[in-house]
């Protein structure tokens, strides 16, 4: 096997990797493990799991301020609806070790940022937000936790008008 299928072809790569570790597995040494890479992988595979949990937050977070920033805009429902598509994505590959990774106020920071980074939206300009929501990662993680959940949650720490 070439020492650079690792670069050339990663579906050729792993599945030769994940033979070898089977024959390790059952007790055969196997000396062309390529062991440097396999570790670098396994790590990978749990970071990009927890950074698309983390994405798919800042997104429904995003529309959620996109939503109530404009709430008579004509995408409004729309951003609605995606709020919803991105918990549930979140929610999908949550799993509860990575609650003590998911902090919910850096990700709506996050998304606050990217909202006062965005061009106008129509020309309306938006209502306040406010700084900071409490939430927890266990209340995201929860499919009992949806959109109007999130929507809530925002809009009730809001400033008294």
């Amino acid at each position: 096997m070439p020492d650079d299928l690792y670069h050339t072809d990663i579906l050729g790569w792993s599945k030769a990797q994940a033979e070898r570790l089977r024959r390790v597995a059952t007790g055969e040494l196997v000396n062309d493990v390529d062991w440097e890479h396999v570790i670098e992988e396994v790590e990978d595979v749990g970071n990009s799991q927890l950074s698309a949990v983390k994405s798919h937050l800042g997104l429904a977070m995003l529309h959620a301020l996109k939503a109530l920033a404009w709430p008579e805009h004509r995408d409004a429902e729309h951003w609605q609806q995606e709020i919803a598509v991105f918990l549930a994505n979140a929610q999908d590959g949550f799993q509860p070790g990575m609650q003590q990774h998911v902090d919910p106020a850096e990700i709506y920071a996050r998304a606050l940022k990217r909202l006062r980074k965005l061009p106008p939206i129509g020309d309306v300009p938006p209502r306040a937000l406010p700084e900071a929501v409490a939430l927890t990662a266990a209340e995201l993680r929860s499919e009992d936790f949806g959109a109007l959940d999130l929507l809530d949650r925002i809009r009730s720490a809001l400033p008294p008008a």
